[in-house]
């Protein structure tokens, strides 16, 4: 444990401390790491910190204006992926 960690009990249902450790095997982390990503995760969402992806797309289609209006779900779904997969790491 990192001394910049502080260590906390938490009480979870049987069936969801069973999810946890199949998804920790998966992932092949520990079941600890699992838990901080979901606490980090929530407390990103609700901290109000995290951008909206349809304000990521602001000024990409500079270069290209008539693609933007074409390729627009594109890049929302591109920045949404690169959104959860820096949650998932």
């Amino acid at each position: 444990m990192s001394p910049r960690m502080k260590r906390i009990q938490l009480y979870i249902e049987p069936e969801v401390d069973q999810e946890l450790q199949r998804l920790a095997a998966v992932r092949r982390v520990s079941k600890a790491r699992l838990v901080r990503e979901g606490v980090s995760w929530v407390v990103r969402e609700n901290r109000g910190d995290h951008e909206d992806s349809l304000l990521k797309i602001v000024g990409m289609g500079e270069s290209e204006p008539d693609r933007l209006s074409e390729n627009h779900d594109e890049y929302l779904i591109e920045q949404e992926m690169k959104h959860w997969n820096r949650l998932v790491k």
